[in-house]
Formats: structure tokens, sequence, C-alpha cells
């Protein structure tokens, strides 16, 4: 794959400086000339029911989801709702008091978390800690060797953050959590792009076309429509499903808000510097549209990548210090 025209390369010097219009990044989806995408139908299916093999969340994401933009909700309460898991109140607490998260005083209880964080916040940990299992397995169709894949998630994550917090127009927390969680939809696909590779590569020699649209005419699907599939039997919020499903192709999606477009550029960045880079890192289009829209400042992307760089390795290592502590063993791969 290396030998062939790769569709993204440094974009850093070109986002500031987009176009209006959807420029390269907006193809139609049609079957490139002469390409027959057998079985396509069926393995969709198949995909789609691989993501029901994929472990739910604790049902301690969905309370504190639901609650997050309650202004009655008592911390009190809910704080007994997390402490009931030993575990997962250590790490929600480490994390909290780490670089990135914490705040200037020490955290020490959950409910003092809430507090001092903002429920959105603690929200954002304890989704974090959840993830973080199923996101640190090997995915050998992508050739994302371990923790790679949440590598790419938390740097996504921070760089969206970062430019939600500066442009505007999107919820921080939202951003964080949209891409954290981008790319969760090829640890079902993964599998399945490791025994049909060969024809991926035939569907973008063939057309021209970037990885997504190479899986989708493979397997009637992409990794950003399964991850946004799963999301949703994971009850995140539409507009983070939203973000997910159309991120690489934000001028495909018919409503889109700032936080599609935000997720977006991060994506592209990070991939750029090569923040978990697997096999098909360099072969996905940079959507103009979404600079235009968000009328990106010229120093952004250099600013956003600083910012990533200086939390990013100390992240990395928090969890990778949770996931032996807790004694948790790379997740395998669903399928």
């Amino acid at each position: 794959m290396e030998e062939r025209t790769r569709i993204a390369g440094p974009v850093r010097g070109r986002i500031a400086g987009a176009h209006p219009g959807p420029g390269p990044a907006v193809r139609a989806h049609g079957r490139p000339d002469g390409w027959k995408g057998v079985g396509a139908v069926n393995l969709k299916r198949e995909i789609l029911h691989k993501v029901h093999a994929v472990p739910p969340l604790p049902e301690v994401v969905f309370k504190l989801q639901k609650y997050c933009n309650d202004p009655n909700v008592s911390y009190a309460e809910l704080a007994k709702v997390i402490e009931v898991d030993p575990g997962l109140t250590t790490s929600l607490l480490r994390l909290a008091n780490s670089a990135y998260f914490g705040c200037e005083q020490s955290i020490g209880s959950v409910q003092y978390a809430m507090t001092r964080l903002g429920l959105k916040r603690v929200y954002q940990i304890v989704l974090a800690v959840c993830v973080a299992p199923m996101s640190r397995t090997p995915i050998r169709g992508y050739d994302l060797a371990p923790a790679m894949l949440w590598q790419h998630a938390i740097a996504t994550a921070m760089a969206s953050e970062y430019l939600a917090q500066e442009l505007g127009g999107a919820d921080p927390a939202d951003a964080f959590t949209a891409g954290m969680l981008h790319d969760m939809g090829k640890i079902v696909l993964g599998n399945f792009v490791n025994v049909d590779m060969d024809k991926i590569r035939q569907a973008m020699d063939q057309g021209g076309i970037p990885f997504d649209e190479a899986e989708r005419e493979v397997f009637g699907t992409d990794h950003a429509s399964v991850a946004a599939a799963l999301l949703q039997r994971w009850q995140i919020p539409a507009r983070i499903v939203t973000a997910v499903r159309y991120h690489h192709h934000p001028s495909a999606c018919p409503d889109p808000e700032p936080l599609l477009d935000i997720v977006h550029i991060a994506d592209v960045l990070c991939r750029d510097v090569g923040w978990g880079m697997g096999a098909d890192a360099l072969f996905y289009r940079f959507d103009p549209t979404s600079a235009t829209r968000l009328a990106l400042p010229p120093d952004i992307a250099e600013q956003t990548m600083a910012e990533v760089s200086i939390g990013l390795e100390g992240m990395m290592g928090f969890f990778q210090t949770l996931g032996a502590a807790q004694g948790q063993p790379a997740a395998q791969p669903v399928g």
C-alpha cells in the first residue's frame, strides 16, 4: 500500500487557507467503474451484528450522561452510584488529579470532583476509563499495534476540545467525547478489513477513492458508520453520533454543526502528526469545507498540536499504568 498515491499528506499548512466548496473531499459515493462489491449487503448485516458483541458500557455511564444537564441533580446521590465500584472510583480520582484534568486543589472524593470539575468533566473521565480497555487491543486490519488506536483517540479528543475552546460553536466536553470515540468502529471492522484488504486495495486503485469509501465498496459500510451504530447502542447523544458518522466527509452531512467540523480538523491534524497511525492513515481526504465554516485562524493548527503534545504523553502513561494496576490484558478484537 505504501506505493499507492497517498490521498492525505501534510495538511497543516493548508487548513487555514482552505477555500469554500467541497473540493476533493466529497466524491460521490458511487462504485468505481468495473468494481462489484460482491456480498457487501450480507457483510454489512454481519458487521452490524458484531456491533452487539461489543460489551455494553456500565450503567453508571448512562446515569451520568442522563444527569449532565440537570441543574437539580444531587451530586451526593450520584457520587454513591460511582463509589459502588471501587476500581472506577480510584481511576476517576487519579485521572481527575492528573495534569490534564486536575485543578489547583487535590481532589479526594467523587463528590468533590463533581463540584470542582463539573459533572460533564466527570462523565468524560468515567467514559474514558470504561472505553480505554476496548481501545488498547491491536487492530490487525488497520495495522494498529496495541494502544495505537487509543493514542489516536486521546490525541483527537484533546485536539477537538482545544479547538472547541478556541473557536466556540461546540461544547468542549462534547468535542472531547466525539474525538475520543470517533474511530471506535475499527474495533468491530478490523477483522473484516484484515480478511478483505486486497479488495479494499483494489477498490482504491480502480476508483481513486479514499480508504473509508473503499470500505463501503467492500462491506456496504465503513468504520465511521459502524462507530455511529455502536455509539447509538451506548446511548451517546445524537450530536456526537452525527459528528462521528461524518468525520471523514463533513460536506456529506445534511445538517452539519461546528462539532463535526472540529472533529474532522482534529482527526486530520493528529493523523498528519502521526499519532496512532495505522495502515489507512494516509489514505483519507481533507475536507476544506470544514476549515472554511470554522473560519480557522492562521496559526490554529500549530497551536493545537503544541497543546496536545504537552498533555498526550502524560495521559497515555496514566492509562498504561491504569491497565497494569487493574490487571487488564489488551481486549480482544470483536469478530
